[in-house]
């Protein structure tokens, strides 16, 4: 079954194929994940393992239970805040049904075979440095990139690789990144490594080189904050030394290579991406004052978004870009806070655990979600969601 779980993580970008099944709008990802869910029903009636499943998750850890009980309560009351429809139930299925369902049964495969851990982290070096690749020559060569990124009077030229979007590509990558740090940084230091596991270093550098000229600056962010935290909370000197002078060279890059250059000062001369936050907050905050304790529901602020908009000239967005207020606007006090206590306690305690190579990983996963989730929308899509709660489950 870990094949079919490692398959889910490399089929999460096709939740952009969508077409209709039975009249219900769906796409790829989403059917994949109910047929894994057969798979794995199967596959337990087999090896008659449906109460050992059961009993595994009963006796799981009981906060993350209750927290994880209380977020998918969240979902199910936004899912009928505001009237129910056909697009408020597939967002809900994607959102919140299919990846804490995956949660579970993720963490019963992984207890079963531990070493589908490491299939899994080999997994996601094999997808960034794939992606990361296909980001390159998107960017130098302009193969495979739309037209809309070649660089225009309203973006510059960027790489979104195998995604609909750079930013899409950045919030994808950079968690997966970052996740990675605690094992990849030894590797780099350990100077006797063999020539196989020189592979990994090479695959996360071309990861981050795809993450870079993305030009996605919440990517940056939250990456950044994540090799921050852990430079000063576990690296050791020699590791420090390591990623200072790699931050040093990343700093020349960028000040060599105008589009890079203009990309990291533009905001601080008003540039209209970056204050077109700052007006989605306030439009996020407007929503909450019409509901603060149930939120508008899934799709609430997309659905009020022309009554909430104060600037004509912005374009439609589906949500406030702010990881806080994208919950409460659409999940209530519930899902906010439930959220925020699921993600401190796996910090805490991935951060406590510092010396357990997942433990850390998961931390720091999650401090790039957020960080890079302060100005954009790290969870609510198909991918990151599903994402989000797979890797909770290698903790």
């Amino acid at each position: 079954m870990q094949y079919f779980l490692i398959l889910t993580l490399i089929l999460a970008p096709t939740y952009a194929i969508r077409f209709k099944f039975l009249s219900f709008p769906a796409n790829l990802l989403m059917i994949w994940v109910f047929l894994f869910w057969l798979s794995f029903a199967v596959w337990l009636l087999a090896k008659k393992k449906l109460s050992t499943f059961l009993t595994a998750v009963k006796n799981a850890d009981r906060k993350i239970l209750r927290l994880t009980g209380l977020f998918f309560l969240s979902g199910v009351i936004s899912l009928f805040t505001g009237g129910i429809d056909r697009a408020k139930l597939g967002q809900f299925i994607v959102i919140f049904l299919q990846p804490i369902l995956t949660f579970f049964i993720a963490g019963f495969i992984i207890k079963q075979n531990q070493n589908t851990k490491y299939y899994i982290i080999n997994t996601i070096y094999f997808l960034l440095a794939l992606a990361g690749i296909y980001a390159l020559i998107q960017y130098f060569t302009l193969w495979g990139l739309p037209a809309a990124w070649w660089g225009n009077s309203i973006e510059p030229k960027r790489a979104l690789s195998f995604f609909a979007h750079p930013n899409f590509y950045a919030l994808w990558c950079a968690p997966l990144l970052a996740f990675l740090i605690p094992d990849i940084f030894p590797k780099i230091k350990n100077e006797d490594s063999k020539i196989r596991d020189r592979i990994y270093p090479v695959a996360w550098l071309l990861g981050a080189a795809g993450l870079l000229f993305s030009l996605s600056r919440a990517g940056w962010l939250g990456l950044a904050a994540a090799i921050g935290i852990y430079t000063l909370v576990v690296a050791d000197k020699k590791i420090r030394r390591m990623i200072l002078g790699g931050i040093i060279v990343i700093a020349i890059v960028i000040i060599a290579v105008p589009n890079l250059r203009w990309r990291f000062i533009l905001p601080f001369y008003g540039e209209k991406s970056a204050t077109s936050r700052v007006e989605l907050w306030g439009d996020g905050f407007t929503a909450i004052k019409e509901s603060p304790i149930f939120g508008l529901g899934l799709n609430g602020f997309a659905y009020k978004y022309e009554a909430l908009n104060s600037d004509p000239t912005l374009d439609t967005h589906n949500f406030p870009h702010n990881i806080f207020l994208n919950f409460w606007v659409e999940t209530g006090l519930l899902g906010l806070i439930s959220f925020i206590y699921l993600t401190w306690l796996y910090i805490y305690r991935g951060l406590k655990n510092r010396g357990n190579l997942f433990a850390l990983g998961v931390s720091l996963f999650l401090i790039a979600m957020v960080f890079q989730g302060l100005v954009d929308n790290p969870y609510f899509k198909n991918d990151l969601a599903l994402v989000f709660w797979t890797i909770l489950a290698m903790f």
